[in-house]
């Protein structure tokens, strides 16, 4: 059997249903490129679970994943994604390479970012269409993130955006470093919406040291004392009820 796992936020978010199978597979694996821990440590899994994790990167995933597969026809086997584990595509296509190979695959879902973001006063049925924003490098700067949040803006739905990780290289980006590539988009296309939107900063979401901050674009981009992993929504039209909830719930 391949059990596709959820892991959450933190280590204490791993559920009963979770335990239970990952205590009966020879081997465990954490797809660990594409998210981190908002508190605790893997080590502190490895203690719960009584066995080792074995990190996969990306070509772990992506590419070396078939021999995986292969070896849970002989037993289960497991892959941790942090947050849910199906909120990326790169794991639904591992169902369906599973599927093909006459692979038993059973999905033990998690607690992800998208499961608290009520907690910030915002209506959770009026976000659009999550982004995800990456740093800009020579010759790669894209903006389709920036185009899906101006067509989530023109329908008043909020943004979630999520921020790049470079696993590989202990990288992470700030809510600071997402407003400067969102800022120059915007500049380069004599565009004003983050100007005009209400923002919000989600730091360490789930963790002991979760923060959650309100403001405008000077407030979030000169603030970096949040903890990691970090996201930034961009609120499109807010009802009176979600303007009370904001000023009341956040700083």
């Amino acid at each position: 059997m391949f059990y596709l796992v959820g892991i959450g936020l933190k280590p204490k978010h791993i559920t009963v249903e979770a335990l239970e199978a990952l205590k009966k597979c020879g081997q465990v694996f954490l797809d660990n490129y594409t998210s981190r821990y908002a508190e605790g440590s893997i080590e502190e899994l490895e203690n719960i679970l009584g066995k080792k994790i074995i990190l996969l990167g990306r070509n772990g995933i992506e590419e070396g994943f078939e021999q995986v597969l292969k070896d849970s026809k002989a037993g289960d086997v497991a892959l941790l994604v942090y947050g849910n584990c199906l909120t990326a595509t790169t794991h639904v296509q591992l169902l369906i390479d599973a599927k093909k190979m006459g692979v038993k695959a059973a999905v033990l879902p998690g607690i992800s970012l998208t499961n608290i973001l009520a907690k910030t006063g915002l209506d959770e049925y009026k976000f659009g269409r999550t982004v995800s924003i990456v740093f800009h490098e020579k010759n790669y700067e894209p903006e389709s993130f920036h185009e899906q949040m101006l067509e989530n803006k023109k329908l008043g739905l909020h943004t979630l955006c999520l921020l790049d990780i470079r696993a590989d290289e202990d990288r992470l980006m700030g809510i600071p470093d997402a407003l400067k590539v969102l800022e120059k988009i915007e500049k380069k296309n004599g565009l004003h919406v983050l100007s005009e939107s209400k923002l919000v900063g989600l730091y360490a979401a789930g963790g002991k040291n979760e923060k959650i901050l309100t403001g405008d674009f000077n407030v979030l981009v000169k603030y970096g004392e949040g903890g990691f992993p970090q996201a930034l929504i961009v609120c499109g039209k807010l009802n009176e009820k979600e303007e009370e909830a904001v000023a009341a719930l956040n700083d």
